[in-house]
């Protein structure tokens, strides 16, 4: 029984609770005050709200460079499809807006192309450097109980040779090791300004018409005053 005193002391001993005397066959404990533990300080977090003025300026800042990745651009080429139209729909709009975006673009003095089809989409922007502006339709299938129509459009920047920054940090390669796909050039097309929209409706497509075309309208409308506001002519 002692014995088994004497380990259970010792296991308090190593664990700092107790401070043992030994004596012959006797065994004192002592036990040693413990520090109570400060509590932690409450972290209470930053909820102060930023002043007016302060949001304003930086949402001015934003736009403003969001306007200056638009200018230098030495034209546009324009797509939205018809020949490759999914639907009665989106050719019927994309027809109206190829039969005015040239007009649109000629008293702005902006130089323009007007892409027919998939390879004119990918071609001309490589061989022009000129700026890609692409209305993108999605909608629903014919068999849906509704219908809906999601519309996008786009100011794309291809770029024939884009790599990525970092790969400038990283030090020069042994012959033969296999390079980072990172530091390969690739062709890519780099999202400048966008615009979405979307129109349902309980019917068919065919009433979704007007409300598509008027919305892509009014973006392509929106696009084309900020490409002139730092591109005057």
């Amino acid at each position: 029984m002692m014995n088994a005193n004497r380990g259970l002391l010792r296991c308090l001993c190593r664990a700092g609770l107790v401070t043992v005397m030994l004596g012959g066959q006797a065994a004192v404990a002592q036990t040693t005050p413990v520090t109570p533990v400060k509590p932690l300080p409450d972290v209470v977090p930053d909820t102060a709200p930023i002043p007016a003025n302060v949001k304003q300026r930086i949402l001015d800042h934003m736009k403003q460079t969001d306007l200056q990745r638009l200018h230098g651009w030495p034209g546009i080429v324009f797509y939205c499809p018809v020949e490759e139209a999914k639907s009665d729909v989106v050719k019927a709009v994309c027809t109206r807006i190829n039969a005015e975006i040239g007009a649109t673009m000629a008293a702005s003095n902006i130089k323009f192309q007007i892409a027919k089809n998939a390879f004119d989409l990918h071609f001309l922007p490589h061989m022009t450097g000129r700026l890609l502006l692409v209305v993108d339709i999605v909608g629903t299938t014919p068999e849906s109980p509704a219908s809906a129509l999601f519309a996008e459009v786009e100011a794309l920047a291809h770029y024939a040779h884009a790599v990525n920054w970092s790969s400038e940090l990283h030090p020069a390669q042994d012959a033969g090791e296999a390079r980072s796909p990172l530091e390969v050039p690739q062709h890519v097309n780099a999202v400048l300004w966008e615009s979405k929209m979307i129109v349902a409706g309980t019917g068919s497509q065919s009433q979704l018409e007007e409300p598509l075309f008027k919305g892509i309208h009014e973006r392509i409308g929106n696009f084309l005053a900020e490409f002139v506001k730092v591109n005057p002519k």
